[in-house]
């Protein structure tokens, strides 16, 4: 009688002592995914589709259309609205020398996998200066596979990130947070990721966040007509 109720108490302990440990591997995996991963990793094949492996979309510039008869859409053309967001501040083309009529809109170029560019790629001698194209702060430091060396930069909102991919290097004593301003010298253009050997070039992006917590996420922009209605750098 008395190891059965040895055993019993034993047999008790340990189901609490699994219990509880099965409670605090809840709580742990819960902390861990909503207030550590999102600050510490991202996936390791991010970038130059944009700042996260998720389906994106063109989102067209609004521009002014005279009243015309209506027309019938093609089924396969699905217009997307535009943001609800004003346009970000007057940016600076953000590579030296480059000028406005230098140009190319790449926005909605196909790249591999089926994939859209949703960028525009501003093509530069191997180690030209990359500026700040607007005030902001350093968002992140991230490298990858697709982006190389990259940059992501809050604007001074909030509410955009602009994003520098292929990057030779990034600018000597430049550190995550840091603020800078419109034609800071933050990095070098190069052909770091999956750019192709040669291909230098800056890879440019304009996203509209919807979280500034989570900059790798939102709806990219065409960063054209931004560049190209904007400041040319020195």
């Amino acid at each position: 009688m008395r190891v059965m109720k040895r055993f019993l108490q034993i047999t008790k302990k340990t189901l609490l002592i699994f219990l509880v440990l099965a409670i605090h591997s809840m709580i742990t995996a819960l902390v861990c995914e909503n207030f550590i991963r999102p600050f510490l990793f991202l996936p390791t094949d991010y970038a130059e589709n944009v700042n996260d492996p998720t389906p994106q979309t063109s989102v067209p510039i609004p521009v002014s259309i005279p009243p015309v008869e209506p027309t019938i859409v093609p089924p396969e053309v699905v217009p997307v609205p535009t943001p609800d967001v004003a346009a970000p501040d007057a940016l600076m083309i953000p590579v030296a020398g480059v000028k406005r009529e230098q140009l190319q809109d790449t926005f909605n170029d196909a790249r591999s996998e089926g994939r859209v560019h949703n960028a525009i790629d501003i093509m530069a001698p191997v180690g030209t200066p990359v500026f700040a194209a607007a005030d902001g702060e350093i968002a992140k430091f991230f490298d990858s596979e697709r982006g190389g060396i990259t940059i992501y930069q809050f604007s001074a909102n909030r509410k955009f990130v602009y994003y520098y991919a292929h990057l030779q290097k990034r600018a000597d004593h430049l550190a995550e947070k840091d603020s800078v301003k419109r034609g800071t010298v933050i990095g070098y253009v190069g052909d770091t990721g999956n750019s192709g050997n040669g291909n230098y070039h800056l890879h440019f992006t304009v996203t509209v966040l919807a979280d500034a917590q989570r900059y790798w996420e939102g709806t990219d922009i065409n960063p054209y007509p931004l560049l190209k209605d904007g400041i040319e750098s020195r």
